[in-house]
């Protein structure tokens, strides 16, 4: 087959897009796991503004109040780079599963040119060494003949 390494680089190219879709799951399920860690902080300081703003109006709880209220603002922000982050991933995983399907249709393409050139091969094979035994045949008829 003369496009073997042809056929090897595809093979080649479509093993680095497999990789490279791993890598970006990879890269998703870790921007996913901080985004639960995100909620989840966010739900723990949500508890605690809760109990402080139930705890009556002392002076104190007021200064907690406040600062409990700022820092679910701060991890609103780090939710919604999160959320940024997730998405970024998603985008990314989309792109290398097209990549690797069109890495894998380019080799299954040449995998059923090799194929066809292959049968076309074993077909005439089949042919030479028909007419060869055809010949043999032949001869050995004539040599009984005469």
């Amino acid at each position: 087959f003369r496009l073997e390494r042809v056929h090897d680089i595809r093979r080649q190219k479509e093993r680095g897009a497999q990789e490279e879709l791993a890598a970006a799951r990879g890269r998703q399920a870790g921007e996913e796991a901080a985004l639960g860690q995100v909620d989840s902080t966010i739900e723990d300081a949500r508890k605690r503004f809760r109990v402080v703003a139930s705890s009556g109006g002392q002076e104190e709880s007021a200064t907690d109040l406040a600062a409990t209220n700022a820092y679910l603002e701060r991890l609103a922000g780090r939710r919604a780079v999160a959320v940024r982050d997730l998405n970024a991933s998603r985008d990314e995983v989309g792109r290398r599963r097209s990549d690797l399907e069109e890495a894998a249709r380019e080799r299954q393409a040449l995998d059923r040119l090799r194929d066809r050139r292959r049968a076309e091969h074993d077909r005439e094979l089949a042919r030479t060494e028909s007419a060869q035994l055809d010949e043999l045949a032949i001869t050995g008829h004539r040599r009984r003949q005469g």
